[in-house]
């Protein structure tokens, strides 16, 4: 009876021990596919990242979905490349619901554009300001020019009338 337990015991926690080893193991080859897959595709981390961002964006507002078992992979062979999706839809999203999405994306572009257009204004006030600035700089200088060239012929006419005056 006592072999018994033992051997449950052992077949138990064997079990464990495989499972979490297999658990390793798939996760190790999982990341090793995807570091070969993206060297063969030439495809990188951040690009295939904002690939499945976009996707999640673009099906969210068709299709209500399980975001955290999307998956998206790309396999690559020698004459062919693949793109694979795994896409677990829980519904999909009524007429209604569909154009709120968009409508609501339609609107995130128009403040976005908004938000680029007065941070553009801003640039251009500045730089308008900064031109102002320097012109009245250099303003000045040209007055003084013109100043001492007026005083210097009021002199001369000056001289000339006293020389005249003698």
């Amino acid at each position: 009876m006592k072999d018994i337990f033992s051997d449950l015991y052992d077949r138990v926690l064997s079990f464990f021990t495989s499972q979490s080893a297999d658990d390793t193991k798939l996760v190790a080859k999982s990341r090793l596919k995807t570091v070969l897959m993206q060297d063969r595709v030439g495809f990188s981390e951040r690009a295939m990242q904002m690939l499945k961002d976009d996707l999640l964006n673009s099906i969210s507002k068709y299709l209500e979905i399980e975001e955290e078992s999307f998956d998206l992979s790309i396999d690559a062979t020698e004459s062919a490349t693949v793109l694979n999706l795994s896409i677990p839809v829980i519904r999909t999203r009524t007429d209604e619901e569909i154009d709120e999405a968009l409508n609501a994306q339609e609107k995130q572009k128009i403040e976005k554009t908004q938000e680029i257009v007065g941070e553009l204004e801003e640039l251009v006030k500045e730089k308008a300001q900064e031109l102002a600035e320097q012109l009245n700089d250099e303003a000045p200088k040209e007055d003084k020019k013109e100043e001492v060239e007026e005083s210097e012929s009021l002199q001369e006419e000056k001289e000339e009338k006293q020389k005249k005056s003698k």
